[in-house]
């Protein structure tokens, strides 16, 4: 309990007060009626109050409390003011005549993407979605095969806001483009045009600003020789990517400060230089390198960056393969692939290959669960599944 003149914290004020029962004894059943009577004399507003105050984790959890307080955060009008988790992948596979298409993560009723065709986006043949960050959807849209008319639309799947950017007139060399935004910092957002040569090393970025307006010009500040995986990741400010020299490499998001942050030996994997197989990925504020060992293959290592100052890496979790799959001999790339990690918890997306079975590891528990089937096959040099978190803002 708060002292004089403290405030309460978000947490005790759905804490079990303290009771005077001896110890030893068991508690008064009359303590529980007061505490159950006290959290129903709570107003929905209230309530909602309180779990905007929590944790994303804490607010998951407290769904399973009640029947009513799952409706509580579950419904439509209280999700602008509540944390928000994964809901699942869109995929940038578009087969001809199709829409995008979303893959849930979650079970029930519950629908964080009422639209996942995009339909909302008008005039276009195809939308292609490309990336995904924070909420926010970076896609390729084509309008009528006769005309060849392309844009690049940033949308909110959830309010069904979008943005049409202008040309950056540099098409062929695009090596990616990455959207970077985080709603914690601001409301504007940034794309970044990633741009290579003919022997596939990264030259230099375009970079739009949607509080510019345009697009601004940087010149390469990693090696001159750098190549690129497809993967990426933006957490606080600073956009990640794997490179072919066993390191990451990072950009701030207006492309002013550039890093080499170098792999650990045991970290590294020789692999093949079309392989897209080691995941990074953010969860819980930190980024996280997954990846099989180089001496045994049927275990996985998941390590986490301290900071992006420091480039210390620290070692997480070992990871058996045949107490995954219940098999021995499993492979990554070649049985299996790493799809994402979940942003809030410690779980991992795995795509079992000829199957195309989605699955989800939970490293602190060592439980497998089946999603769903896929209808996409994986394709290793690029990540088909982009993780979505809905953003009612």
């Amino acid at each position: 309990m708060a002292g004089a003149g403290e405030c309460p914290t978000t947490l005790s004020l759905l804490r079990p007060p303290e009771s005077p029962q001896v110890i030893g004894q068991p508690p008064r059943m009359d303590h529980y009626n007061k505490m159950g009577s006290s959290l129903a004399d709570l107003t929905d507003d209230l309530l909602v109050e309180i779990f905007s105050r929590l944790p994303v984790k804490s607010v998951c959890r407290s769904k399973c409390v009640s029947r009513y307080w799952h409706g509580l955060i579950s419904h439509r009008a209280h999700r602008k003011k509540l944390p928000q988790t994964l809901s699942g992948f869109f995929s940038r596979h578009i087969s001809q005549g199709d829409g995008p298409r979303f893959d849930s993560t979650l079970g029930g009723q519950e629908r964080h993407v009422s639209d996942p065709s995009l339909s909302f986006l008008p005039g276009y043949r195809t939308v292609r979605p490309v990336d995904c960050c924070n909420g926010l959807l970076l896609c390729l849209c084509s309008k009528d095969s006769t005309s060849n008319e392309r844009n690049y639309v940033v949308c909110n799947p959830a309010t069904e806001k979008w943005l049409i950017l202008p040309d950056s007139g540099r098409h062929n060399e695009v090596f990616a483009r990455r959207l970077c935004f985080d709603p914690a910092i601001s409301s504007r957002f940034h794309v970044f045009s990633i741009l290579e040569d003919v022997d596939d090393c990264i030259t230099d970025v375009e970079i739009y600003s949607s509080e510019a307006g345009e697009w601004s010009h940087k010149e390469n500040g990693w090696s001159q020789e750098i190549m690129l995986y497809d993967r990426s990741v933006f957490l606080n400010g600073m956009l990640y990517f794997k490179s072919y020299d066993s390191a990451v490499v990072t950009v701030d998001k207006e492309g002013k400060t550039w890093k080499t942050i170098p792999l650990l030996e045991t970290m590294a994997v020789e692999i093949s230089l079309v392989s897209n197989e080691a995941l990074i990925g953010q969860s819980q504020g930190r980024l996280h390198y997954v990846n099989a060992r180089d001496r045994d293959a049927s275990t996985l290592s998941v390590w986490i960056l301290d900071s992006h100052h420091s480039g210390k890496w620290i070692f997480k979790y070992n990871i058996s393969t045949s107490k995954l799959f219940g098999h021995k001999g499993f492979r990554l790339s070649r049985n299996y692939s790493l799809i994402a990690i979940h942003p809030d918890c410690n779980l991992i997306f795995i795509i079992l290959n000829g199957e195309n079975l989605l699955l989800s590891y939970d490293m602190d528990r060592g439980k497998v669960r089946v999603i769903h089937n896929l209808k996409d096959p994986f394709d290793e040099r690029y990540n088909p599944y982009l993780p979505y978190v809905p953003l009612f803002t």
